[in-house]
This record gives structure tokens, sequence and C-alpha cells, in this order.
């Protein structure tokens, strides 16, 4: 089941497209609650100190100094400090395509991860901060990449709750789609077939597919078809027109589709492939032309941030704040 899940959070993320609408630093002082409500932005929020705890449609969830949450758009969720200090955070509200709150539900991602004292993830959320203060044209760019690191650190400590995952009958029909897929691509697979194997009515079962995985079935196949040529190209010597037999293809029409999808040749990525592998051998970088280098430019200094003076930016309600001077 861990494949699927990984699969469908994948596909997803690689259809990400997040944008920052708010970032701020705030400081809340002892006894500081935020009531209900069903905010339309996804919330990302690090706590740098103090104990506090966030309720998500009716569940309620310790935060301490080294959480890392993600409160999903438009379900229920409050806040508030549960220590007798106050409870400092970095936050950011964004929009995204990320699925809507019932895709992260059934995915069972957690609320809150627990990553510690991280000066490199206070380091992303002042860059945000910097970057929503920013009018410069490039801000956005900087802004949705510090935001994109951010979420990645989020997912990597997050924790597969496989007993949930095996009990949800779509990932476990759709599971063993994948797995025939794979032990079969060197077949001519059909749709009918494929829905078959999920007892599902080959329309439903396309929309329910796309849904998920993120592409039509067949348009998956193809994919997985090319991902085994690159890897045969990578991993042997066979001649090109054996790997296409070997991923269901005639030869003229893997190379068509390799080239499409990578804007080579499978016999001029083979020797692409090999010239990179040769170079890290030799201690040259990996993956890259010798022309093409990293700038090695430092991310721009964050600086201080600008602390969130009104409470009701995050809170959307009522509340006082305890400040303190960040300089």
């Amino acid at each position: 089941m861990e494949r699927i899940y990984r699969i469908i959070l994948e596909q997803h993320l690689r259809r990400l497209n997040a944008e920052v609408t708010l970032a701020a630093w705030s400081s809340f002082a002892p006894g500081f609650s935020l009531g209900r409500s069903r905010p339309h932005g996804f919330r990302l929020v690090y706590i740098t100190n103090g104990t506090g705890w966030v309720e998500v449609n009716g569940k309620r969830y310790d935060t301490r100094a080294g959480s890392l949450s993600l409160l999903p758009a438009g379900l229920e969720q409050s806040c508030g400090v549960a220590g007798s200090e106050p409870v400092e955070a970095y936050w950011v509200q964004f929009d995204a395509n990320l699925g809507d709150a019932e895709l992260l539900d059934m995915l069972k991602l957690p609320v809150c991860v627990d990553i510690g004292r991280r000066p490199d993830i206070v380091r992303l959320f002042e860059a945000m901060v910097e970057a929503f203060n920013d009018a410069s044209i490039t801000s956005v760019l900087r802004s949705k990449a510090a935001l994109y690191e951010a979420l990645a650190c989020f997912l990597e400590k997050s924790r597969l709750n496989e007993v949930a995952i095996a009990s949800i009958d779509h990932f476990v029909k759709l599971c063993k789609v994948l797995d025939y897929i794979d032990q079969h691509l060197a077949d001519n697979l059909t749709l009918e077939e494929l829905a078959k194997i999920a007892y599902l009515h080959p329309n439903y079962f396309v929309s329910l597919f796309k849904n998920l995985i993120g592409h039509p079935p067949i348009q998956y196949v193809n994919m997985r078809r090319l991902e085994k040529a690159k890897r045969l190209l990578e991993e042997t010597d066979i001649h090109v027109s054996e790997i296409a037999a070997a991923v269901g293809m005639q030869n003229h029409y893997l190379s068509r589709l390799f080239k499409q999808h990578t804007g080579v040749s499978p016999t001029r990525y083979r020797r692409l492939y090999g010239e990179q592998k040769a170079r890290a051998g030799n201690g040259g970088p990996a993956g890259a032309a010798p022309e093409e280098t990293d700038s090695g430019e430092a991310a721009p200094g964050a600086g201080r941030p600008v602390p969130c003076r009104n409470p009701e930016a995050f809170a959307g309600t009522g509340g006082e704040e305890h400040e303190r001077s960040r300089e």
C-alpha cells in the first residue's frame, strides 16, 4: 500500500502550484485562543518558542517549539496557547491546487510533525516573510521556492499510516491495477482490461484513476513504459529495438515518445547517461554537462522578519498579541 500512497502523493506534488498570500512572525500571549474558523487558504506554522495546541475537525494536537503544522484549507480549525509563556511562531498562508482538504484527509497526512529547532527552517520562513514584503518582480519566485522547501521538510517527517491506508477501498483496488500494469508492460493493455481488475465500470475507473493518480490509465501505462525504457538504457547495452519490445511498443513509437518526453532520442539518452556516469566516477559533477555549473551563490539574506503586529491577520478574529522587539 505504501507504493500507491507514494504514487498518488508524488503525482499531486508534480502538479502543485502554490502562492504565498501572507507571511509573518507572531508572538501570542499566554491565554490566547482562536475561535473556530474555516480559512480559505492552507497554513504552514512553525513554532519556535512556547507550547500550544491546534484543533482540526474536532481533533486536538499539542504543539511546542520545533512543531511544524500544515492546516488544510476549508476545514474547521482553531488554535491557542497552552503554557505560561508566549507562543512564538512563523506562519504563512498560501493558496494551492494541492488537492482539496478531502484528498489530504484521504492520504492521512498528519497535521503536525516534530522537526526540532532548525535554523534552516527559520531561514526558509524568514525568506518567505522578506519576499512577501518585497515588491520586486522576483519575490514571488523566492517565496515559492522557500515554501516548497518547507513543505518538503514537512512531508519528509510525515509517517505513513499503513493501517488507515489499507482500509481505503479505492487504494486497494488501484494497488492491484498498478501491480498488474508493471507486470504486463510488454503486453497490449486495454482500458477495459484494467477496469475489470478493479471491478469498476470503465468510465468510473477512468475518472477515479485520473483523480488519484493524476493521469488517465493509458497515459500512466506509457509513463511506466518510458521509465522502464530509461532504466534498461541506463543498466544494459541491449538494442533499442529489444527495449521497445520489452515495454510493449514499436521501435519508432518508443523513439518518438521518448524524444517527446526527454528531448533526446533513446540512443542519445544512453550516451549522455554513460558520459555522466563516467564523469561521476572521475570526481566530476554527475548529471550535468561540463559547461553547466551551479552558480554557488547563497540565497539572499533573509534578515530579521517583520513581526505581525495585528493578531487578526492570523486569527481572523479578536485576541491580543504579545509582542517583543526583534531587533
